[in-house]
C-alpha cells in the first residue's frame, strides 16, 4: 500500500510507476485539484480522472496531519480526519530555488535569479540558466531549460552583453499511467479552452486522446495534448514562430507572454 503525497508531475508519475507494479495506490493533493496552476481547472480535472482510471485513489483538499508507525510506517493520518493504511510514503510536494545564499547581492531575486532573455543577469559578468532562472519574465522546472540556455548563455557571457536569445516557448512532457501529456505555451488564468483534435467524454479524454489550445484575444496561447504527439509538435512550432516576433524582455521586466 502506497500513499504518494502531492500530486504534481512527480507525484503522478511515481503514483503511475507503483500501479504499473502492481501495487495500491493513494494520491494525496492538498489543492482542490491536481495541476491547476500549470493546465488551469477545466484541462486538470480532465487529466485529474487518469488516476481513477487506473485504479489510483486520489484524495484532494487535504494534507498530511501525521504519519503513523514506530518502526516503520503504518498509515497517514490527513487533515481532514481521514486515515490511510500505508506501507510505504512518497513525498513529491514541489521545489523552491535554492536563493537564499545570494540575498543581498546585486542580482535581482524573485522566484529563482531574474534575467533578460539571454540569460543575463543584473550583472553582466553573471549569467544564470536551468530551474533557478527566470529568463524573459518565466521560469521553466524541466530539463529542457538546463541544455538549451547555456549556449545563449556562454555567449552573451563571453560577449559582456546580450547578443543571442535563451527564450523559448515553455515545454513540458508527463507520461502518466500509459498517456502522454505534452504542453508548451504560456496559459494564463481567463483564457478559453477549445479542444481542435479527439475529444473528452463523461469528463475524461478519449481513448485516442485529445488536443487543446488555449486562446486568448484571437491568438493561441498554449497547448494541451494527451496522447497526440504529431499534432502537439505542429501546434508547438506554431506557438515557436509566433513567438520570435515577440518585443524582447529585459531583466526584471515582465513583457509579453511573461507572468
Amino acid at each position: 500500500r502506497v500513499v504518494v503525497v502531492g500530486g504534481g508531475f512527480v507525484g503522478a508519475e511515481t503514483a503511475s510507476s507503483c500501479a504499473a507494479l502492481g501495487h495500491a495506490v493513494t494520491v494525496v493533493e492538498a489543492a482542490a485539484m491536481p495541476l491547476v496552476p500549470h493546465l488551469g481547472a477545466e484541462l486538470a480535472a480532465v487529466c485529474a480522472t487518469l488516476h481513477g482510471r487506473a485504479g489510483v485513489g486520489l484524495v484532494t483538499g487535504a494534507s498530511v496531519a501525521a504519519l503513523r508507525g514506530t518502526a516503520a510506517v503504518t498509515g497517514v493520518d490527513l487533515t481532514d480526519g481521514r486515515a490511510l493504511p500505508a506501507d510505504v510514503v512518497i513525498v513529491g510536494i514541489g521545489a523552491t530555488p535554492n536563493t537564499a545564499w545570494l540575498a543581498g547581492s546585486p542580482l535581482l531575486l524573485n522566484d529563482g535569479v531574474l534575467c533578460d532573455d539571454g540569460c543575463v543577469t543584473a550583472l553582466a559578468q553573471v549569467v544564470a540558466v536551468g530551474d533557478v532562472a527566470r529568463v524573459g519574465g518565466s521560469r521553466a522546472e524541466h530539463w529542457t531549460s538546463a541544455t538549451q540556455q547555456p549556449r545563449a548563455a556562454v555567449r552573451n557571457l563571453l560577449a559582456g552583453r546580450t547578443l543571442e536569445s535563451a527564450r523559448s516557448v515553455p515545454y513540458f512532457w508527463s507520461d502518466q499511467y500509459g498517456s502522454r501529456l505534452q504542453f508548451a505555451g504560456r496559459r494564463r488564468d481567463g483564457d478559453t479552452v477549445r479542444i481542435t483534435e479527439g475529444g473528452i467524454a463523461g469528463g475524461t479524454p478519449d481513448v485516442e486522446g485529445f488536443l487543446a489550445r488555449y486562446e486568448r484575444d484571437g491568438r493561441t496561447t498554449a497547448v494541451l495534448a494527451v496522447d497526440r504527439p504529431r499534432p502537439f509538435m505542429r501546434a508547438r512550432r506554431e506557438l515557436a514562430a509566433e513567438e520570435a516576433g515577440m518585443t524582447p524582455v529585459t531583466v526584471g521586466g515582465a513583457g509579453p507572454g511573461g507572468r
